[in-house]
């Protein structure tokens, strides 16, 4: 990590007030990510102290879209609007990141169009694979993310509006209530997100699907196409591939919260289904190649702390072997299973 550059450097580089060959410094300083953070922090501290800056997002982006759409634009973006003080675009990457960061409506081109740029704005909170991490958020909202999971979170703290994070992945929220009434939502997939005040739930978001389930308080549900929906406590929602949706009732709420203790509960549940969940928690390939197999289901809680300690249950309590191919694992039924014909 390269630590000579001092914060007045930085300062001076918000302020648009550095040489060609100090904000060479900053990119190559930048461009180590272990610096990100303290750049952040910076950024923070600069704009504590610049209060007269007041962001004009919906014009800067309708402006950086006009000029995306115009190739022969030649004007420059005036990216906000202060009162004595007046910035230029930089012909520099981290240049341009650092207003844009300060205006809070950072953009980039990519192919077919343009996104938000995420990761200048939000920060990602993780769980490694087949382990899980507990964050406290700067709200006091206490979040426990289950393996390969991410939770995307403002960088800067939240502010006076909703407290909008974005969920990849499987968690338990506890979230707290604000003396603001503040909204805590949690974007998912596929345009569902979670709004509530203060409750207790936990949230499911990965390719097969959208799973929520309420513990405790009110929870609404944004679901596609505008329509919303409101769950009470032990309600199950949850969605296929297809959009299509279900809420019914669960009288069993620790088998959602399972996982916090490095184990599966299974509940009349279909093989296929135990397999899926443990290639999610262990990012394994393990396949079933036999539907009739996969149709076959197992009851009871498990402890499993890899891939390998539920593979070994499976196989003693069904009888199967456990074949590892180079690229995936097969669960197939044993030869010597005195069921098999």
């Amino acid at each position: 990590m390269k630590e000579s550059l001092s914060k007045d450097v930085l300062f001076d580089f918000f302020d648009g007030r550095t040489t060609s060959i100090q904000r060479k410094l900053v990119e190559d300083w930048l461009a180590d990510p272990r610096n990100e953070d303290l750049y952040y922090q910076y950024l923070d501290e600069w704009e504590s102290r610049h209060p007269q800056f007041t962001p004009q997002v919906e014009s800067a982006l309708s402006e950086f879209v006009a000029l995306v759409n115009d190739q022969d634009a030649a004007k420059a973006i005036p990216m906000y609007q202060a009162e004595k003080t007046h910035f230029s675009i930089w012909q520099s990457a981290w240049a341009y990141r650092a207003v844009a960061a300060t205006a809070v409506a950072a953009c980039f081109l990519v192919v077919g169009g343009f996104v938000f740029n995420q990761e200048l704005m939000y920060k990602s909170l993780t769980s490694e694979n087949g382990r899980i991490s507990a964050y406290e958020l700067s709200d006091g909202t206490k979040v426990v993310l289950n393996a390969n999971s991410v939770l995307r979170v403002p960088r800067l703290g939240f502010g006076s509006g909703n407290r909008e994070v974005m969920l990849e992945g499987e968690a338990e929220f506890k979230v707290v209530h604000t003396e603001q009434d503040s909204r805590f939502i949690v974007k998912m997939d596929k345009d569902y997100s979670i709004e509530v005040l203060g409750t207790e739930f936990v949230a499911y978001s990965r390719e097969r699907g959208t799973k929520v389930f309420l513990t405790k308080g009110k929870v609404k549900l944004s679901l596609p196409k505008g329509k919303q929906l409101y769950m009470k406590p032990g309600n199950l929602f949850s969605t296929e591939k297809d959009g299509k949706f279900t809420l019914t009732s669960s009288s069993t709420p620790a088998k959602f919260v399972a996982w916090k203790q490095d184990m599966f509960y299974f509940d009349n549940t279909l093989l296929s289904e135990a397999v899926q969940q443990l290639n999610e928690r262990f990012k394994v390939d393990v396949r079933i190649l036999d539907p009739v197999l996969g149709n076959r289901r197992i009851g009871g809680v498990y402890k499993a702390r890899q891939a390998d300690d539920l593979l070994a249950i499976l196989s003693e309590l069904l009888h199967l072997e456990v074949v590892k191919h180079n690229e995936f694992i097969e669960l197939r039924t044993s030869v010597t299973n005195p069921n098999h014909e």
